[in-house]
């Protein structure tokens, strides 16, 4: 009910005054009674869209998560490790994403720098990490990372067999494979500007280590 109308008698009465009405007076009725109405539900539809492609979004599935620490990534590494990786497994980016941190830096006059990253290892929020000597013996004092021996592939293994780099658990005692020299690979040379080793570490869930493991092979057929 409109004023004590019906929808239909409220539209009838409306047309019949319009009827009535010469353009001038249709104008300044419409902006009288409609404009702010029309202006109001344009901004609700606006918010309502784009409320509807952010929730979209954010439901795409995470194809992958990873993170650039103390070294620098290119504009065209950081597509590589985006965009260009989803192409290369035919997923469209509507409903696939991949994160990439690509300029994660400890640095030691921000103890908080330190602090940051240490939680969100904690917390498994990547599966893979290319990092310098520096993150890497970070990482390690952690213990948050895969032992490459138990996790790669044989092929991938005897591939990379003098490029893994072995590191102390501080807490067990245990030598373990904690990081690939990738250094030497097409896409150190191409995407990172660092005159440091560059390593390429798996972390995260034990159950997730495969993402890490995809993204490792997508880097050496660079």
């Amino acid at each position: 009910m409109i004023h004590g109308l019906t929808l239909k008698e409220y539209i009838e009465e409306e047309k019949t005054k319009l009827g009535e009405m010469n353009k001038e007076e249709k104008i300044d009725y419409f902006k009288e009674y409609y404009l702010k109405l029309c202006i109001f539900a344009g901004i609700v539809l606006i918010l309502l869209i784009w409320l509807l492609v952010d929730i979209g979004l954010n439901m795409r599935h995470s194809v992958v998560t990873g993170g650039v620490v103390n070294t620098t990534l290119t504009d065209e590494g950081q597509m590589f490790l985006g965009d260009d990786y989803l192409k290369s497994l035919e997923l469209s980016k509507l409903t696939n994403k991949v994160y990439l941190a690509p300029d994660i830096f400890l640095d030691d006059d921000d103890p908080q720098s330190y602090t940051v990253f240490q939680a969100e290892l904690a917390t498994n929020s990547y599966n893979y990490l290319i990092t310098d000597e520096k993150g890497l013996e970070f990482i390690v004092e952690l213990e948050c990372l895969a032992d490459l021996d138990g996790v790669l592939d044989a092929e991938t293994s005897g591939q990379v067999s003098d490029k893994k780099i072995y590191r102390k658990l501080k807490e067990s005692g245990a030598e373990i494979a904690a990081a690939i020299d990738i250094s030497d690979t097409a896409f150190a040379k191409e995407y990172i500007n660092s005159g440091d080793n560059v390593y390429f570490v798996i972390s995260g869930k034990e159950k997730e280590y495969d993402a890490g493991l995809d993204m490792l092979h997508y880097i050496l057929k660079k």
